[in-house]
């Protein structure tokens, strides 16, 4: 019964020490490091009438109605840098893993033109019937707050055609499957 009533002792004392330790570092925030903002133009030494430096022809294509069972379709957006400074591109990122997007220059020169071409996979879509959009950015350094967004809109055809739906694996005559 001692050594029971010993462990209890033991584990509530433990307990204790565990709890307090634990809160008396959120008991002083000074303490507590500062998380960095993330650059904004003006910290970055990119003047704010530059934040509005990108001519974009359209900022939007529809591609209508178009058939899961028919692949990949792709248009391009061509922009102009009007900027004073050379601008690198570190991304260009989409809102979905059916829609990826690629630059034809990742340094930008003032007067450049650019091409950003848009693929979108209707197989890999996931939204429910009717009309949609996909989102496509453009990542720069030094960052660039009104950097163009664009989009892309579709309507899926759920029509996948006669190969859509295959029973069964497609087999050697040794019976192989592959």
């Amino acid at each position: 019964m001692k050594k029971k009533t010993l462990v209890i002792l033991t584990l509530s004392a433990v307990s204790i020490l565990l709890f307090t330790s634990c809160t008396v570092g959120q008991k002083n925030p000074e303490k507590t490091p500062a998380i960095p903002t993330p650059p904004t133009v003006s910290q970055t030494g990119v003047s704010q009438e530059n934040a509005q430096i990108f001519s974009v022809s359209e900022k939007s294509f529809d591609f209508g109605k178009i058939k899961q069972s028919g692949g990949e379709v792709r248009h391009s957006f061509v922009f102009q840098y009007n900027g004073k400074n050379p601008l690198k591109v570190t991304g260009v990122p989409t809102s979905c893993a059916c829609t990826t997007a690629k630059i034809d220059k990742t340094v930008l020169n003032p007067g450049d033109s650019a091409t950003i071409t848009v693929t979108f996979d209707p197989n890999l879509h996931a939204e429910p019937e009717g009309k949609f959009f996909k989102t496509i950015s453009l990542l720069t350094e030094p960052t660039i707050q009104d950097a163009p967004e664009l989009k892309i809109w579709a309507e899926i055809d759920l029509d996948l055609g006669p190969g859509a739906y295959k029973l069964k694996a497609p087999h050697d005559d040794d019976g192989d499957v592959h």
